[in-house]
């Protein structure tokens, strides 16, 4: 059986771009190679494109920028039936096939529908989300804004726009504070459009919370204001498209500051216990409690059926994790935010659940359903003619 090309998609223009790399390398590891050629796709911070077999290990990304003087520039056309990636270092046009392109960034220009819509232009079969859903995804005011509409419960929270920050910082602190369920400090800031922890900030007093959107805005033009739960609890929940949508079991993060930051999730020095030496190995290296046993079992079901019915309302595809917020004072749930391409793919929890998923079938059925959306897309009528012109 002829194996399919199959291009991995990563890097980009994010503060996430690491990070994107991390998951790229791992699934790269595990995907079946009996079924699948790989094609590593490095989207360098600079919005250029790569291809080349050294994209396949870390010390390629540990040598930028200089390392890329080894691998071939491309592009992606947005025209529709290309079929395939250009090289741009030919004077022919030349180009490289492909048949299907696995997504694996994280963060802006990639999971936030921009990638999504040039994919779309050129008539390719992808993985994961479409357009639509990644950018409501990416966009956490208006994710909880529709899921709220749709019967999810959500924190309150405060959309603030840079600008408005700029004319008068005293202005959008008493329009925060004005704000219902918003009116006592503490209260947590982060940017609307990012993840990875990054640009988050507890806000204790007023000065701390001009600082925190200060540091806000250094990452997006938009902060999320919500409320700072004092006895919280925080629990997972990774949500697959198959022929009918699976939630995994459900994760508890370990916090040692009571806020997960970057550095938590990424940079912590487990002595080699779970990664094999102090490199990062993504979000499979979190500390966690799989399926919390003393867990409320009510809250536990509702997290299943929360992220399920969050998962469909916004229209997701293939993998995402969604994420919630416990008020131990009252077992109260709030949904927090989607990740609709998710740190290292979520597979650490599909190996823990009942029955278990290993991560290469993960990424198989990842992929069939992408072939099976592109099947519906290609059969939907495009053209009606030209008769209005000639009216």
């Amino acid at each position: 059986m002829k194996k399919k090309k199959l291009a991995v998609l990563f890097g980009g223009r994010s503060v996430e771009h690491e990070i994107s790399v991390i998951t790229a390398l791992q699934l790269m590891n595990v995907i079946d190679v009996t079924q699948y050629e790989i094609i590593p796709v490095y989207i360098a911070q600079t919005g250029r494109w790569y291809v080349g077999d050294n994209l396949l290990f870390k010390s390629f990304y540990r040598r930028l920028p200089n390392s890329l003087k080894e691998a071939q520039e491309v592009a992606l056309l947005p025209v529709a039936g290309s079929k395939g990636l250009t090289y741009l270092n030919s004077r022919r046009n030349d180009i490289l096939p492909v048949d299907i392109y696995f997504l694996a960034f994280h963060g802006t220009f990639g999971e936030d529908g921009c990638i999504q819509g040039m994919l779309e232009m050129a008539d390719a079969t992808y993985t994961g989300c479409g357009v639509l859903p990644a950018a409501l995804g990416m966009n956490k005011y208006q994710c909880k804004m529709m899921l709220k509409a749709a019967g999810i419960p959500v924190l309150p929270a405060a959309l603030v726009d840079r600008r408005d920050a700029q004319k008068s910082l005293e202005a959008v602190r008493e329009q925060i504070l004005a704000t219902p369920g918003l009116e006592q400090l503490p209260l947590f800031v982060k940017p609307c459009n990012l993840g990875s922890s990054i640009g988050i900030g507890v806000a204790k007093d007023e000065r701390t919370l001009n600082a925190c959107l200060v540091n806000t805005f250094r990452y997006d033009s938009h902060a999320i204001v919500e409320p700072c739960v004092k006895d919280i609890l925080e629990v997972n929940v990774s949500v697959l498209e198959d022929d009918e949508i699976t939630a995994s079991v459900i994760e508890m993060p370990v916090s040692l500051s009571g806020v997960l930051t970057f550095e938590e999730k990424y940079l912590r020095d487990d002595g080699g216990k779970k990664t094999g030496g102090n490199e990062s190995q993504g979000m499979a290296s979190l500390s966690r409690i799989i399926d919390p046993q003393d867990l409320n079992p009510e809250l536990k079901q509702a997290a299943l059926d929360y992220a399920k019915k969050a998962f469909k309302v916004l229209g997701c595809a293939g993998v995402s994790r969604i994420d919630f917020i416990i008020d131990a004072s009252c077992d109260q749930l709030y949904f927090n935010e989607i990740n609709t391409l998710p740190g290292s793919l979520s597979f650490y929890l599909w190996v823990k659940s009942n029955p278990p998923l290993v991560y290469t079938e993960l990424l198989n059925r990842i992929i069939r359903q992408a072939e099976k959306r592109q099947v519906t897309k290609l059969a939907l009528k495009r053209q009606e003619g030209m008769r209005a012109l000639f009216k």
